[in-house]
């Protein structure tokens, strides 16, 4: 793994796609949306509901909406398969308890999503796909 240090903040980037969903768990549970934004290519794409993908400033926002649950994210590889500089993810999530405004938060899924490694040799997210073929 690469660690990224630039004064205010210091994450991991994986060097291994099979640690990609650890390093996003980590960046996600740090509650830091800009660790978050670190781990995804250019231009990246979330899928934050089925058939539903945004990138960019809605990206951004997608991800700071979960964040603002409060909530830690659990996620589990289940298969990581590698061609060259691209990866299909295979990961079970969930994201449950009581979030900051007292609602009870129940979501889980097994993402499909898409890795790829850049120039600098780490791997970040091309696709985040949470909900996978749902």
């Amino acid at each position: 793994m690469t660690t990224h240090d630039d004064s205010a903040s210091c994450m991991i980037i994986p060097e291994d796609a099979a640690q990609l969903p650890a390093a996003f768990a980590e960046a996600f549970n740090s509650g830091n949306a800009e660790h978050l934004d670190r781990l995804y290519d250019d231009p990246g794409v979330l899928v934050p509901g089925p058939g539903h993908p945004v990138t960019g400033e809605a990206r951004a926002a997608a991800d700071r909406h979960l964040l603002g649950l409060g909530l830690p994210i659990d996620a589990r590889l289940r298969h990581a398969y590698v061609a060259g500089d691209v990866a299909l993810l295979i990961v079970d999530w969930s994201v449950q308890g009581t979030a900051g405004d007292g609602e009870e938060v129940h979501l889980q899924g097994s993402a499909a999503d898409v890795a790829r490694r850049g120039p600098d040799g780490v791997w970040r997210y091309a696709v985040n796909n949470p909900f996978g073929t749902g």
